[in-house]
């Protein structure tokens, strides 16, 4: 192979590669828009824990329910400790990256909460934590929605 020869493969495979670069590197970015978050429906208590210690099994939590409307407003069954302990209205501080959860018990102040919606085993959790009254103790609860 002669000199000029190894000069003419040599800018072939030099252009080759600079059509690769100008045309297979095109991307297109994908912007997907987050969803409002739906908390609407009934929610069931699947695990309490009080500073740091599991006491699911200790107390029976399977009586208590929490229903939220779509227009907002929440009622309770079997009222547990729990955030608030009369029915009322609620509010997520952001409806697509909800940090916080605002409880506005019938005729009472507002209590606010954090609040975590993740995905665990396959199921839509809600976890709540709080100090009902006491500082010293904190609960968090987590709640899977109840399946129709």
């Amino acid at each position: 192979m002669n000199l000029t020869t190894l000069f003419r493969v040599a800018g072939r495979i030099g252009i080759v590669l600079l059509l690769m670069g100008t045309f297979g590197c095109h991307h297109n970015d994908m912007l997907v828009a987050e969803s409002t978050k739906d908390i609407s429906g009934e929610w069931r208590i699947t695990k309490c824990v009080r500073n740091g210690v599991d006491i699911t099994t200790l107390a029976d939590f399977s009586q208590f329910r929490i229903h939220f409307t779509t227009d907002g407003k929440y009622t309770m069954d079997n009222v547990l400790p729990f955030v608030v302990s009369k029915n009322g209205t609620y509010a997520l501080d952001d409806p697509k990256y909800p940090f916080r959860l605002k409880f506005t018990p019938d005729g009472d102040t507002a209590v606010s909460t954090t609040f975590n919606y993740p995905v665990a085993a396959g199921a839509r959790n809600i976890i709540f934590t709080f100090s009902p009254g006491c500082g010293a103790n904190v609960y968090l609860y987590t709640l899977q929605r109840v399946q129709p």
